[in-house]
């Protein structure tokens, strides 16, 4: 069973905007101004053993009590939720020690509890347990080792916080896959956590990066646009549970989230397979969920700065904990700075990132918290979602570019800023009930992005395109109440849920006209740093509209048919809209669904202590706006996985392993099969439409200080397109710490990952990207207790690869080079 931890807790013109190169410093510099805000009361914090804090706790159900303790005291307490389960406390009334307190309220529960060396209360049974009372040493010394992996495991499952846990695995709780807090192993479905330590181990600064290394995940690169696939499907997007579902043109969609720096990211949780249940509408691949930091009960901060290949600079700050003495308000600030030129000719790309958040004890069991994420990028030399050219339209060869070769203009690309508001307010209820309701928005705006680059199509072409006041926005509101509930002398569980999603994308599109290679003095080969940019003036701009909206209520029970068999039945009714408005009829639609039924059932049974079986069916449906050779809308693709597996905990929880097969059925599934007069896709319907697979996967630590995460994953399909993703792929990364000898303190580690042939085709004309292996290794030396440095190098072979492949049709095959080698090195210390 986890831990429980309880602790205080015309033309259109842009819209023009300042990239001050003091945004950074300033924000760091507020960030430790609150250091001492947060710092003296966390010192306070440690003297609580002392001092006398008036409680008002009446006497109830034990596990309540505790929880009023922890946050009126400052304590950090860590229990087993087994030893307080059906056991009443006395409560406590007025001003008392935090050592008298805790006593009065374990009267005749038989528990006591030990203090550790760091100040972690744990309980105990009495017969184990020296008195609180002891000194911090001798309760050190009683059981220093396994008290403190007590005190990380607690912290990693009281909430499925992941930082500060040292651990490339997470037992939970999780909602990934049915709402439910459920831990990796009760949940019927492959679910892989990307914790914070394995991010920080390699480096893995934004969503692209982190994807490229997870297990079941495709990363596929169409030149300056990014999508993730798995299980034949792109993903689903959600920050802390709530959907993101923008739309818009092209690749303005991919840009939104793909290089976002997870500076204030605490973990992503990727569920695999049809995600019906928690989604309602989607792809069926899978869904990533980023989860953000939360304020921390004790204070910490900490600042790291790096440098590496192609001119890269960043730095960053993170600083937490209470901001009052009884430690009822919390906050954390977050900044990072990122700057860059890349491998590729003529292209820059810079990133500022600040997050700030609070979290305030309204109640002993009410909090409320919330907060905001600013960030603002900038991209220029970008040449759009237009790859590299293999072979023109009609088959002819075109000659292979180096990887530094861009087609894109120098002038090209964009500035951007995004702002996300969040709100959350959590209750606890009687009888181990919670309640939640959470509020959020995210806005990204996108004053002006500028296109222009090169095409070899013969005959040779410039082609130039202007984008102005683009403006994305995710509102969502959900509420959901879940606890325990008895039927026929077993105790069961339930959870109700409701609420709205909405995303809309306005934005004003024109084109200058293009020109041939000729006629503007440049060849193909020469590549798109010599384009000159376009008057833009007099361009003709549409005002494209396009939104969704979402409105669901669902429900999930998870059934306690016997003791080791677990059964978790559920079912999703949305309601969906969709609105696209342009000057170009083909991409016009209006699409509404009523009361679409998504339905889930799993079933988990325990056949050993620490192994159990599990099958899941799980549904989706996605409205499309895909048209037929008639230019009618294809009916809503609708879709089930049917997965089988084991998975297994082992090592105290330490170590996760799991092992699954995966049916997916479609219908209604769209294949491009040519283009009209108009130039637009033709696509039909594809019944039956089947992918099938099995994944292996392993997470955690399998020896003392060695930590490893690893997968293989199969995954065929009968669509062509499939071939664009690869059928095999084995990803395994590993580190190990040195504790003893003349190099304690070195952290030394390495990620491969290998993937099967892809390709894309057209009549005789074939673009291939054979079998590959790509090599990352790090280093990290701990040279006190605040300092360490960092070594990464990535693609340490300099492998060189296609990233991905693409099909035009008519306009021929393309590719996108992968990165060549890079190192990074990095300083960071903790104050």
């Amino acid at each position: 069973m986890p831990s429980h931890l309880h602790s205080p807790s015309a033309l259109p013109q842009p819209r023009r905007r300042a990239f001050p190169a003091n945004t950074l410093a300033a924000a760091l510099a507020a960030a430790f101004t609150l250091t001492g805000l947060l710092a003296a009361p966390a010192a306070r914090a440690q003297t609580a053993s002392a001092t006398a804090v008036a409680y008002a706790i009446p006497a109830g159900p034990l596990d309540g009590a505790l929880t009023a303790f922890a946050r009126a005291s400052g304590v950090l307490l860590v229990y087993q939720p087994e030893l307080v389960r059906g056991q009443s406390s006395p409560g406590v009334q007025g001003p008392h020690a935090p050592a008298q307190a805790l006593a009065t309220l374990l009267s005749g529960s038989g528990l006591q509890a030990v203090v550790a060396e760091n100040g972690t209360w744990t309980l105990r049974r009495a017969a184990a347990a020296a008195p609180v009372a002891a000194a911090p040493a001798a309760a050190a010394t009683q059981d220093g080792a396994s008290l403190a992996e007590v005190r990380v495991t607690a912290r990693a499952e009281s909430n499925g916080r992941t930082e500060g846990i040292d651990s490339y695995t997470a037992a939970g709780p999780s909602g990934a896959a049915t709402g439910l807090a459920l831990t990796l192993r009760e949940t019927p479905q492959s679910v892989t956590i990307m914790t914070r330590q394995r991010m920080e181990d390699f480096q893995l600064e934004t969503l692209a990066e982190v994807l490229e290394q997870t297990p079941g995940v495709a990363v596929s690169r169409q030149s300056d646009m990014t999508t993730f696939n798995m299980r034949g499907s792109t993903a689903n997007l959600k920050v802390d549970g709530n959907r993101l579902l923008s739309t818009g043109w092209g690749w303005n969609s991919h840009t939104l989230y793909t290089l976002d720096d997870m500076v204030e990211i605490d973990r992503i949780e990727v569920l695999k397979g049809s995600s019906g249940l928690v989604n309602g509408d989607g792809n069926y691949g899978g869904t990533v969920n980023l989860v953000r930091k939360r304020p921390t009960q004790e204070f910490q901060a900490n600042v790291k700065a790096g440098a590496g290949s192609w001119g890269s600079r960043r730095v960053e700050g993170d600083v937490s904990g209470p901001l009052n003495a009884a430690g009822t308000l919390r906050g954390r600030l977050v900044a990072a700075h990122r700057e860059a030129d890349s491998f590729r000719d003529n292209q820059h790309s810079q990133a500022r990132t600040l997050y700030g958040t609070l979290e305030a004890d309204l109640a002993p069991d009410t909090v409320l918290s919330g907060g905001l994420i600013y960030k603002e990028r900038e991209l220029r030399g970008s040449s759009g979602t237009t790859p590299i050219q293999a072979y023109s339209g009609t088959g002819v060869a075109v000659p292979l570019m180096p990887r530094s070769y861009t087609n894109g203009a120098s002038w090209g690309g964009y500035e951007q800023t995004s702002l996300g508001l969040f709100a959350r307010l959590e209750h606890r209820f009687g009888n181990g009930w919670t309640g939640k309701l959470q509020l959020a928005r995210d806005t990204v705006d996108t004053p002006e992005l500028k296109i222009g680059y090169l095409q070899y199509a013969l005959p040779g072409a410039v082609q130039y395109g202007r984008y102005a006041d683009i403006d994305d926005r995710n509102d969502s509101v959900s509420v959901d109440v879940q606890g325990p509930f008895e039927l026929l002398g077993r105790r069961h569980e339930l959870l109700l849920g409701a609420g709205i999603t909405r995303a809309r994308t306005t934005l004003q599109r024109g084109s200058a006209p293009g020109s041939s290679l000729t006629a503007a003095g440049l060849t193909y080969e020469g590549g798109g740093g010599a384009i000159v940019e376009p008057g833009w003036g007099g361009l003709a701009y549409s005002n494209d509209l396009f939104s969704r909206k979402n409105r669901y209520v669902y429900a999930t029970s998870r059934i306690n048919l016997a003791d080791p068999v677990k059964l978790i039945v559920g079912a999703r009714v949305s309601d969906y809209d969709q609105q696209d408005v342009t000057d170009v009829s083909w991409y016009n639609y209006s699409m509404r669904e009523r009361g679409v039924v998504t339905p889930y059932a799993g079933l988990v049974v325990d056949v050993s202590p620490n192994v159990s079986v599990y099958a899941s069916h799980a549904s989706i449906f996605k409205p499309q706006s895909a048209k037929d050779i008639n230019e009618r809308t294809l009916d809503p693709e609708e879709g089930a996985t049917t997965e089988i597996g084991a998975k297994g905990e082992f090592f105290n929880k330490r170590l996760n392993a799991s092992i699954s097969a995966f049916w997916m059925r479609t219908e209604n599934t769209a294949e491009t099969v040519g283009i009209n007069a108009n130039g637009n896709t033709i696509s039909r319907a594809v019944q039956g439409a089947s992918r099938r697979g099995y994944e292996l996967e392993l997470s955690g630590e399998v020896a003392r200080g060695w930590q490893v995460q690893g997968s293989y994953v199969l995954h065929s399909s009968n669509l062509s397109s499939a071939s664009t993703t690869p059928e095999h792929q084995f990803k395994l990364a590993s580190s190990y710490r040195i504790d003893k000898g003349a190099v304690q303190g070195l952290t030394l580690g390495a990620a491969v990952r290998w993937q099967s042939p892809i390709s894309t085709s057209r009549g005789a004309a074939t673009l291939r990207q054979d079998a590959y292996w790509v090599t990352d290794l790090m280093a990290r030396y701990q040279v006190n207790r605040q300092l360490s440095l960092s070594l990464n190098i990535d693609n340490l072979f300099d492998k060189k690869y296609f990233a991905g492949v693409t099909n035009f049709t008519s306009q021929g095959l393309f590719y996108t080079w992968g990165a060549p080698r890079s190192v990074n090195v990095a300083m960071r210390y903790d104050f």
